[in-house]
């Protein structure tokens, strides 16, 4: 049985990571009962984008070129606010959600 849902940044991954009651990751994705959620998924990945737009990979180089300015910091906040409360409300009190997102970059 899941537990906790994390929310996290990670370059080109998708930001909902599901644990087990222990403390082991089990997916990185939506709930089961949410998996083929559109709104959800969207919002999610609408989070995702606008993060790894944050990174130059190419066939050259990989690297973290952080946010551009303080308006894309924002608009960030806002994707992962609207997002968390769209999975707040699905999910309503079925998991514990830990927000590891930082927008200290």
């Amino acid at each position: 049985m899941i537990k906790t849902i994390r929310l996290a940044l990670e370059y080109n991954t998708y930001c909902v990571w599901l644990y087990d009651e222990d403390g082991f990751v089990i997916d990185n994705d939506n709930p089961p009962e949410l998996a083929d959620d559109e709104e959800l998924t969207n919002a999610f990945m609408a989070v995702s984008d606008l993060y790894d737009s944050f990174f130059i990979d190419n066939d050259k180089e990989f690297r973290y070129v952080g946010c551009p300015d303080e308006e894309t910091r924002e608009t960030l906040k806002s994707l992962i606010d609207h997002a968390v409360e769209i999975l707040t409300i699905k999910i309503n009190g079925k998991y514990t959600i830990q927000n590891d997102i930082d927008l200290n970059f």
